[in-house]
């Protein structure tokens, strides 16, 4: 953080010269055409990922250079937004951050049980302090998920609190899922005590933020239960808006039908209605990516509903780039010949 203390009405006018620069539907059609992957590096040195793609053309070519150059973009934005801030942003910018820390220890601990090489962990983390590059290097060579957690421990990574409750689950949950789910459910309870602790306005929109991606994770996890069908009690992370009998219920409703009726039934489930009436029935992979999309435009639509002095446009501004890094991974990959032009099209998240 800066020396001098600087509030939003800084931070956002930093944000909006950035905005400018994020890529739209038109800008991601343009990349999707390109023939080959020589043609879309060709585009991508045009516009704003030039100085990623040179950095990445340095040690890679073709599908992994650009993949690295949409991380290296993603990262540098975060990084940079962590670095212009000040005491008056940090507490909230803190809690919005927080995701992106799950992230990386769940992705870790993942990657590490299926044995991964380093290479496949490392595309998928986010170097946002604490967790600087080189440690996510350090901590995707671990052979074991003892030696993982024991490096998160020594490096107290993301946080004492959160290293601790793996070391003490371990021996305890040397299962994956269950390790992950202690992890989890602990990330959650502190991540929204100290959410609870932002001040006014600008704590409130960010508490609303939290609730809202808790209840998606949450969402997202019925989906997946309901597929797999099991019975065993569902480790639903507190801090959101659906209580546990609302989603025990959508995980085990017979039909599309059944689960319009929990969500109906359930005011708090109102945000998510939308998308769910959205949804044909048929697979629950469309109806999460009607789910995932439903946030993303929300926190977009910050930009211009909220108090431009405020901490809206900064929780647009992440949704957007965050979408930006998805959207043009499923393009390189379409252009790769991995994935179908409209699959790619059709798994997008629009902001704007």
């Amino acid at each position: 953080m800066m020396g001098i203390d600087v509030g939003y009405e800084y931070v956002n006018a930093r944000l909006r010269a950035r905005r400018s620069r994020l890529l739209h539907r038109a800008d991601l059609e343009q990349l999707l055409a390109a023939p080959t992957l020589e043609a879309l590096i060709g585009q991508l040195d045009q516009g704003p990922y030039h100085d990623a793609l040179q950095q990445s053309l340095a040690t890679a070519s073709g599908l992994d250079a650009i993949l690295r150059t949409v991380r290296i973009g993603h990262d540098s934005a975060l990084q940079q937004i962590v670095a212009f801030g000040g005491d008056t942003t940090a507490p909230a910018l803190a809690i919005l951050l927080a995701p992106y820390q799950r992230h990386n220890v769940v992705a870790l601990l993942r990657g590490i049980s299926a044995r991964s090489r380093p290479e496949r962990i490392l595309p998928g983390l986010v170097a946002l302090p604490p967790f600087a590059e080189a440690r996510l290097m350090e901590l995707a060579r671990q052979p074991t998920l003892r030696n993982l957690v024991d490096l998160l421990a020594q490096w107290q990574l993301p946080t004492a609190e959160l290293a601790g409750i793996l070391v003490a689950e371990l021996p305890e949950s040397p299962d994956l899922p269950q390790l992950t789910a202690a992890f989890d459910h602990t990330w959650a309870e502190s991540t929204t005590q100290r959410a609870a602790e932002l001040p006014g306005q600008d704590g409130a929109l960010v508490r609303l933020d939290l609730e809202r991606f808790l209840d998606l994770t949450n969402l997202l996890l019925a989906l997946n239960l309901h597929l797999t069908q099991l019975a065993a009690p569902a480790p639903w992370l507190p801090g959101g808006r659906l209580t546990p009998d609302t989603l025990d219920a959508l995980r085990t409703a017979a039909d599309g039908a059944a689960m319009r009726d929990v969500m109906q039934a359930a005011p708090e489930g109102e945000f998510w209605r939308p998308g769910l009436e959205q949804w044909d029935g048929e697979r629950l992979t469309s109806l999460q990516h009607l789910w995932e999309s439903t946030l993303v435009q929300w926190r977009a639509s910050l930009f211009v509903q909220a108090d431009p002095l405020g901490v809206g446009p900064l929780i647009a501004y992440l949704a957007a780039k965050g979408a930006e890094a998805r959207n043009l991974r499923l393009v390189a990959q379409a252009v790769a010949g991995n994935l179908g032009r409209e699959d790619a099209r059709a798994r997008w998240f629009l902001w704007d």
